[in-house]
């Protein structure tokens, strides 16, 4: 017993053989620590590249959507296009049935998206751990910087018509295809120090500065106070007497006298006698002298008849049986009474003015004064002088007329008769001079005043015209009428749009938007050039509005933005009233005998040189063709790859919606 316990007792002491065992027993934790170690690793890259194809999915699907404005089946296959061109799951061991990306989108234009996938272990299996499970979030949404945005528009006519049957009229697409460009930028907007600003120019024949003149941004005096029109000017060159006041003279009673001696008459024959027809007819007032002279008139009337005795008549009378039958005129003899007549006559003279009656119009171009008319005071012009004399011959302009009417004209002359209408201004504009003919504009010559963003009107040449269309007239020979002239909503210079949540926004939209895009209207011919003008003036950092345009530039970095949109092609007109007067009779941009299409190509050259010159500036112009060809020349006018061609009214809004997407970033959410 004694000897089992000391062999017991020795083993127990002798170390040698231990590492063996302990190394088998340390074998199992070591290899699962490696073992996860390669698993975990393995997981890692694989979420690294899942995470990436998400972000990459979402990007992909929210720059989709930027496209159509919607997010469906199409805008989710091409984010899960994206997703699996990044995800490489072959090369990662992953089960590819275990790979899932499902995305979505919410009210604040952002798309979401999951991602999971099961990565197969190498090792851990052995633990029973068969695989990792993945999953990551990704999202992206639109993020805009500062910017300012310049909507340059087309309103003519053609706006209001539809593209196709029940579709709404064009005018009614563009108004919310704007509309849907302000809620895409409001939806990228996470930053409450970002300042988005909006401006318009409508535009058809020419543009509209009331907004402009009227808030001092445009002084008055930038307009011309005597403006030259082709016009219809009075002649009064009939004579015409005209008489004064009568004046009364002398008054009194006399007896009717024959021969110098009274005689007794009948109460018939006085009465005559009071109306100066006894003893033969006369006139009742008897006149002498002849106008222009003065002329005195007499004029007699009954004042009593007194009988003083009778007298024998031999008169005829009709003598009928007692039916009434069988009449014949029988002479007999009768007394008459008779007695002294009086009458009281009354004499006054008339002294007479020479005046000149309306003779005919001529038409001519004719000086106006538009001082007050430029002011948006109500000016008043004759318009109807059929009955009209003037104290003085000669022609006379229709405002002129309209204030000898009313005592107020300077030279102090006077007009009676003279029927006039009230006209206010109503802000559309004859552009500044410039240079007909000219096909060459690189440069912009220096007398072409109308290209000039930046110059400050300081001559005639330089001033712009106030648009008057009732005083104006074309024609020849004796067809002579007001020219055709549309005027388009005001312009607007770049005003700051409220991106907060506001209850009192119709649908997202600021009421101010929303107001005055109702109030565009669609009328008159194209004239691309004018709108692109006036986009460049009031976009250009030195120029007449640099104050608005370069509002807190010491502070922040603001994009700067013209979106133009047409929906036509350019459609000057040799007969309209437009921003170059009426072409055919004032030919400032076309030599005479241009015809329509010739005229047509010296206002693309105008607009080529003008797109040209925005961009110089360092705005990025953006083209829409709403229905219409994309013409060379609009495709030019565009920035790089910024040319859109939009079918019909959902693909103008969409389009309008992708360019508000391309002013905005795509970010990735957190």
């Amino acid at each position: 017993m004694t000897g089992c316990l000391t062999l017991l007792t020795r083993l127990g002491r002798d170390n040698a053989g231990n590492t063996l065992a302990i190394a088998a027993a340390s074998l199992i934790p070591m290899m699962a620590l490696i073992g996860g170690g390669v698993d975990i690793s393995r997981a890692y890259m694989a979420k690294t590249q899942l995470q990436s194809a998400c972000d990459a999915g979402v990007l992909a699907g929210r720059k989709a959507m930027s496209r159509t404005g919607i997010y469906g089946d199409n805008e989710k296959a091409k984010a899960n296009s994206m997703f699996n061109f990044n995800f490489k799951s072959n090369s990662l061991g992953v089960d590819n049935d275990s790979v899932t990306f499902v995305t979505s989108d919410n009210d604040d234009g952002q798309v979401l998206g999951t991602a999971t996938a099961e990565v197969p272990t190498l090792v851990m299996k052995i633990f029973d751990k068969e695989s990792v499970d993945l999953s990551v979030d990704c999202m992206a949404e639109l993020q805009i910087g500062n910017a300012d945005i310049m909507f340059v528009l087309d309103t003519t006519g053609s706006m209001g018509d539809s593209i196709k049957s029940g579709e709404p009229a064009k005018i009614v697409g563009l108004r919310e295809a704007v509309r849907d460009f302000h809620k895409t930028i409001k939806q990228s907007v996470n930053d409450n120090r970002t300042r988005i600003r909006y401006g318009f120019v409508p535009y058809s024949s020419t543009v509209n500065v009331k907004a402009l003149v009227q808030a001092g941004d445009l002084p008055t005096d930038y307009f011309t106070a005597l403006t030259s029109y082709r016009s219809r000017v009075p002649n009064f060159a009939t004579k015409v007497n005209v008489a004064d006041d009568p004046e009364e003279i002398g008054s009194g009673t006399n007896t009717y006298t024959v021969s110098g001696s009274t005689k007794a008459i009948s109460q018939a024959e006085c009465n005559l006698y009071g109306e100066n027809d006894f003893p033969s007819n006369g006139d009742n007032p008897v006149s002498s002298g002849t106008a222009p002279n003065p002329v005195t008139y007499t004029e007699y009337n009954f004042e009593s008849w007194t009988q003083t005795g009778t007298r024998q008549e031999t008169q005829t009378v009709k003598v009928c049986n007692s039916q009434g039958k069988n009449c014949k005129n029988q002479t007999q003899t009768v007394n008459v009474p008779i007695g002294t007549c009086k009458r009281r006559y009354v004499q006054t003279r008339v002294t007479y003015d020479v005046w000149w009656k309306f003779t005919n119009w001529i038409y001519q171009d004719q000086a106006v004064d538009t001082s007050n008319f430029r002011a948006f005071s109500p000016v008043s012009i004759a318009t109807n002088v059929n009955n009209a004399m003037v104290d003085t011959k000669g022609d006379y302009n229709v405002v002129l007329l309209n204030q000898m009417q009313n005592g107020t004209a300077a030279n102090g002359r006077v007009a009676q008769g003279v029927v006039s209408t009230s006209y206010t201004w109503n802000g559309c504009i004859e552009e500044r001079e410039t240079i007909s003919g000219e096909t060459d504009f690189d440069p912009i010559p220096g007398d072409a005043f109308d290209l000039s963003f930046d110059l400050v009107p300081d001559s005639p040449e330089t001033r712009w015209r106030p648009i008057w269309r009732e005083i104006t007239y074309t024609g020849s020979g004796s067809s002579w009428s007001n020219p055709s002239s549309a005027c388009p909503a005001p312009m607007k210079l770049f005003q700051t749009v409220s991106l907060a949540n506001d209850p009192s926004d119709v649908n997202g939209v600021p009421g101010w938007l929303n107001t005055y895009l109702n109030n565009l209207n669609a009328e008159g011919n194209t004239y691309h050039d004018v709108g692109m003008i006036w986009g460049g003036r009031l976009t250009s950092p030195s120029g007449l509005f640099a104050e608005n345009v370069n509002l807190d530039a010491d502070k922040i970095n603001v994009s700067k933005h013209v979106i133009f949109m047409t929906d036509g092609i350019m459609q000057p007109s040799l007969s309209v009233y437009s921003a170059y007067g009426v072409e055919n009779v004032h030919r400032r941009i076309s030599p005479a005998g241009t015809s329509e299409t010739n005229l047509k190509n010296y206002h693309t050259y105008r607009f080529n040189a003008v797109c040209e010159a925005i961009k110089a500036q360092g705005t990025t112009i953006w083209v829409v063709a709403f229905g219409t060809s994309m013409t060379t020349s609009l495709r030019d006018c565009a920035s790089d790859g910024r040319a859109y061609y939009s079918s019909n009214t959902e693909a103008l809004r969409n389009t309008f919606k992708y360019i508000a997407a391309q002013v905005a970033d795509l970010r990735l959410g957190a």
